[in-house]
């Protein structure tokens, strides 16, 4: 299940690097924050669910989840706006 996310997450910002200028910005800060939320998965299993770590895991997950619904809801308009 991260796997198929962190794909399709990493594959639209590079969407976004390419062909979108008005949402590159919060594309590739969600690709990043999704890079970082994997590897913070990992240390959540490493440290057998460590409070700070498993807390940590979390805080970052609402981020990435407020980042892409601000990167749909941007394109959204954008592709709106346009004829």
């Amino acid at each position: 299940m991260a796997l198929v996310t962190a794909s399709a997450i990493v594959s639209t910002a590079i969407f976004a690097m390419k062909k979108i200028d008005t949402i590159r910005t919060k594309a590739v800060a969600a690709g990043t924050v999704v890079i970082v939320q994997v590897v913070l998965g990992m240390l959540v299993v490493y440290t057998k669910l460590q409070a700070l770590v498993v807390a940590i895991h979390l805080s970052t997950g609402v981020l990435l989840f407020g980042l892409t619904l601000v990167t749909f809801v941007s394109y959204y308009r954008e592709s709106r706006t346009q004829p």
